[in-house]
């Protein structure tokens, strides 16, 4: 049903006259989610020492996104909202709410993504996909936010990336599943080495995501794999073929590794044959980490501040659409996305609607990967309860603070900020900004102007 269904949509479509013929062959999506990874960390977004070839390549071959946001700087606000196509602050995994909070660790947070959220991989079984994630969740570590609870069907990896090593049986270390069995955790079983950065992780889930992508290819089944690998994440490990190999130190050493695998991703989907069946799109949770720079952390390029805050350095992502036979090679686009159009993106490939008993902050952006349009988006806003940031076109505004306390700090700094904006700002970026600020910062729209 749903293949038909996406076979008559594409008929009807300017690109898809040739699919009228019959109902089109199920997409196969992958989406690569990186850790922590900045926008000037690939060579294709002008890192200078250009160690990413297959990742360049990639780019090459499909759409590089400029303007490429998160919905959070932070890990798992941000794939709560890939996942569900929602901003956090409706999923429940806003900055320190009680019900979920940030799962920064597993040991210390008891919340997760909530059951009346629908995820992507719940979805896609609607039009029979079977689903894998591969390495971090971080939406909850209890047996009730479990991956294979909420649509996934495999799942090598673990509840949250390798902090530690705690070796305490109060505090332990991070366990490590292959679906409901633990299977060990790391620094123990899985060993990381603080000293050198030697860890194997990265080519563990490589084979996990090669394996799985023969065994779908030789079922003929449509499958969805969200590769969402933690090599980046400080403390930064990369394996032995790979230490010392890059001019960026040990965290380019990490980057080197993951190139190499997306790329050997890439090349696997060539040879069986299905690379023109299954759209694949790179891009990462949040922007690089500048507390652990310079040897730990990542490049933001250009962009202002990283992870943990909503300047452009902890919101903009490198991000890459793949799709041989389908997205034009060479594309540059200047289109206003998020992690949340994955969703949505994801959707459309598999023949079936968002959820109509909700909102969805995601758009669909295969016309913008197809036929090169753009999609008007006129206000783009993230807020927590302590980070907030609005887009209007080309300007943008923030309140950031650590404290919860809106009275505590008072509103003369985001106001101060306001006005510089709008100064700017057209008659419509000024009438999003002003609605901004009297609906989300409780300040009067007559005070900004």
């Amino acid at each position: 049903m749903a293949s038909a269904a996406r076979g008559l949509r594409w008929a009807l479509g300017p690109l898809g006259l040739c699919w009228a013929l019959g109902p089109a062959a199920a997409t196969n999506i992958v989406l690569l989610l990186m850790d922590d990874m900045g926008w000037g960390d690939l060579g294709a977004f002008g890192e200078p020492s250009k160690e990413t070839p297959n990742l360049d390549q990639m780019a090459a071959e499909g759409m590089l996104f400029l303007d490429f946001y998160t919905a959070s700087p932070l890990c798992s606000p941000s794939r709560a909202a890939l996942l569900t196509g929602r901003l956090p602050v409706r999923n429940g995994f806003y900055t320190t709410n009680g019900h979920a909070r940030n799962a920064y660790t597993p040991q210390d947070i008891v919340g997760g993504i909530p059951d009346s959220e629908l995820l992507l991989p719940e979805l896609l079984k609607k039009a029979g996909y079977t689903n894998k994630i591969i390495g971090k969740w971080h939406l909850g570590h209890r047996p009730q936010f479990h991956p294979l609870k909420h649509g996934f069907d495999e799942w090598f990896g673990s509840p949250n990336c390798h902090f530690g090593p705690y070796n305490s049986t109060e505090r332990p270390n991070i366990p490590i599943y292959r679906d409901w069995e633990m299977v060990g955790r790391y620094y123990e079983d899985f060993k990381i080495d603080l000293k050198t950065g030697e860890a194997n992780l990265t080519q563990l889930y490589l084979q996990e995501a090669l394996d799985f992508i023969s065994k779908q290819q030789a079922s003929q089944q449509p499958f969805f794999l969200y590769w969402a690998i933690d090599a980046t994440h400080a403390p930064v490990y990369a394996s032995k073929q790979f230490l010392g190999t890059s001019q960026r130190g040990l965290y380019g050493d990490a980057v080197r590794e993951i190139d190499d695998s997306v790329g050997k991703i890439l090349k696997h989907l060539q040879q069986l044959g299905i690379s023109e069946n299954t759209f694949v799109f790179f891009t990462s949770d949040n922007g690089a980490a500048l507390i652990s720079a310079p040897k730990q952390g990542g490049s933001n390029g250009p962009f202002l501040c990283g992870k943990q805050t909503t300047f452009e350095g902890g919101m903009r992502e490198p991000a890459i659409a793949w799709w041989p036979g389908h997205i034009p090679a060479g594309g540059v686009s200047h289109q206003l996305g998020s992690v949340m159009d994955l969703f949505s993106t994801s959707l459309s490939l598999a023949g079936l609607q968002p959820p109509s008993d909700r909102q969805i902050d995601g758009i669909d952006l295969l016309p913008v990967i197809l036929q090169g349009k753009l999609i008007d988006r006129p206000i783009f806003y993230y807020r927590g309860n302590e980070l907030m940031a609005v887009r209007a076109g080309l300007y943008k505004a923030h309140y950031w603070t650590w404290s919860n306390s809106w009275e505590e700090h008072g509103k003369t700094a985001v106001l101060q900020e306001s006005k510089l904006v709008l100064q700017g700002a057209g008659r419509k970026g000024k009438l999003a900004l002003e609605m901004f600020f009297m609906l989300c910062l409780g300040a009067n729209s007559t005070q900004i102007k």
